[in-house]
């Protein structure tokens, strides 16, 4: 078995080096031949592509390998433009403001739905894209909401919450009424505290939409 790891980490390492080796070669192609921005675009566009197929090649190789042993899983996908990636999901926040319901439909109809944050690692990615972006807000919707029955707290997929990060120094989520009789229904995420509160499902955030990540083919 150390014999095929072995082997297994000696191929894919040429394959790197020749893939670096080619990429350099490209550069200093792209140097010579463009003569004019439309063309070094044009350049940089194939090599972009070129880039792509090389890096799904070797992502196929190392899940291969990784099967036969036992080494980490690596998920072979990508994400849309202007979207991030955590795992095998994707993550775009949009700053323009909507209440909580209009959120959702906007983010439904780019083919995805309001954030479902379930791990430390993805509120981590939220708040690096938050502070990359900065602005004004740091707080945004995201796909949970008691509305059907109080203090039931349930994802936007039907799903119950089952790993919560309300911010405890401030007793969240207390579902004070001052912003109205029907209480706080839906949940905005701190982005740079990575902490929740809830409120009122009619105030106006911007959001956080989330998809799968499209498979590399």
């Amino acid at each position: 078995m150390n014999l095929i790891k072995t082997k297994g980490a000696l191929g894919i390492r040429g394959h790197i080096m020749r893939y670096v080796l080619i990429g350099l070669l490209v550069s200093e192609a792209i140097s010579q031949a463009a003569s004019s921005p439309e063309e070094e675009v044009a350049l940089l566009k194939l090599r972009l592509n070129s880039l792509k197929t090389r890096y799904k090649d070797l992502c196929n190789q190392y899940s291969d390998l990784a099967a036969n042993c036992s080494a980490p899983g690596l998920t072979c996908s990508e994400c849309p433009p202007q979207w991030f990636q955590v795992g095998d999901q994707c993550f775009h926040i949009r700053t323009d403001k909507k209440d909580w319901i209009d959120s959702e439909n906007n983010c439904t109809a780019s083919g995805g739905h309001l954030a479902i944050l379930t791990t430390r690692e993805e509120h981590e990615a939220v708040e690096k894209e938050s502070r990359r972006i900065g602005g004004f807000y740091k707080d945004y919707w995201i796909g949970l909401t008691d509305v059907e029955t109080e203090g039931e707290w349930k994802w936007v997929d039907k799903s119950n919450l089952t790993n919560p990060f309300w911010d405890s120094l401030k007793s969240e989520p207390d579902n004070n009424q001052s912003g109205g009789p029907e209480g706080e229904d839906c949940v905005v995420v701190d982005g740079h505290s990575q902490t929740w509160f809830d409120v009122p499902c009619t105030f106006l955030y911007p959001r956080i939409c989330q998809m799968d990540a499209i498979p590399l083919k």
